[in-house]
């Protein structure tokens, strides 16, 4: 995916759809910082078609730093 010349994207995280049937059915996730406004948002896609035009893309109101590293657990296991 290209995000464009001022925009970088963190490592992306997949989480499988609910009742997924096969291994890529879910989605590709990430933050998506912009250099030139400061600003970043996060960003999901269909994993099954990896369509340019996102599913998700929400402006954050604070900035995601470079490198950030996550992990998605369900609500019941926190």
């Amino acid at each position: 995916m290209s995000y464009g010349p001022t925009h970088i994207a963190g490592e992306a995280f997949f989480q499988p759809r609910n009742g997924a049937t096969c291994e890529d059915d879910g989605y590709m996730m990430t933050f998506v910082y912009d250099w030139t406004t400061k600003t970043s948002e996060f960003v999901m896609w269909d994993a099954l078609t990896m369509n340019e035009e996102p599913v998700v893309r929400v402006a954050l109101k604070q900035r995601v730093p470079y490198g950030i590293h996550g992990m998605f657990v369900k609500h019941e296991e926190m």
